[in-house]
């Protein structure tokens, strides 16, 4: 990472600090063309000890999982199923995206190898900083491509920057290849996440915010519970 990009201002920085209750987590994330840290990261409740994981967007993940659809014959899979170019935002050409053509695309590679190094670079920090182990973290596939200025957008909609309502989970529907008559991404998804007690819920975005490079905690918020406690008396 650079030392300038999108940095917390020092005035921020320092008042947050002066509260002495928690110091800042700063993220890298000049990488992507939006710049929002939950582009990769997010939280979700667990019941057990731990009480929450950690999920992180991985392109490694994605290609592994096609690499498995693809040695089990399902290469020709197709992406983006009656989105027809609805999100060639990125470049990408919806009409005909197989697995195939995924896996044998090398610039598509390098720049998917370039986004996981800068993700593994938060992952490390924020393994240091929550004291996490790799148990508590989990990796949804993704996959991004980079702008004409460098910086890397969703190639398909994003899972990771989904809306998280107690236990159960709005996510963006990826569209990804259809195998057996359901989508691999959905599939791979509900496998990591339904066994720690989540509901799954996928929705499409596709026309309201992922064209504009969002997803659809964009345009969503949610109430939340406050504390029992009176958060603000409390003393370092």
């Amino acid at each position: 990472p650079r030392s300038a990009g999108r940095r917390m201002t020092r005035l921020v920085r320092d008042f947050l600090h002066a509260q002495r209750v928690q110091a800042p987590v700063e993220l890298y994330s000049d990488w992507l063309a939006m710049g929002n840290v939950n582009e990769f990261v997010t939280f979700v409740p667990t019941s057990d000890k731990k009480r929450f994981r950690m999920l992180l967007a991985s392109p490694a993940a994605c290609y592994r999982l096609f690499r498995e659809k693809q040695k089990e014959g399902q290469g020709e899979a197709t992406m983006f199923k009656g989105k027809g170019t609805a999100l060639g935002y990125s470049g990408t050409d919806t009409k005909r995206v197989t697995i195939n053509k995924v896996l044998s695309n090398d610039v598509l590679a390098q720049q998917n190898q370039y986004v996981q190094r800068c993700i593994d670079w938060n992952r490390d920090i924020l393994k240091k900083e929550l004291g996490l182990l790799e148990e508590d973290i989990i990796d949804l596939p993704a996959l991004f491509k980079l702008d004409k200025q460098g910086k890397a957008v969703p190639y398909f909609p994003n899972t990771v920057t989904m809306i998280v309502l107690a236990r159960d989970l709005g996510i963006p529907k990826p569209f990804g290849p259809v195998a057996g008559g359901e989508c691999c991404l959905e599939r791979r998804i509900r496998a990591l996440l339904e066994p720690l007690g989540l509901c799954c819920r996928f929705l499409e975005d596709v026309a309201s915010y992922h064209g504009s490079l969002g997803e659809v905690r964009c345009g969503t918020s949610v109430q939340r519970r406050p504390f029992a406690f009176k958060w603000w008396h409390f003393t370092p």
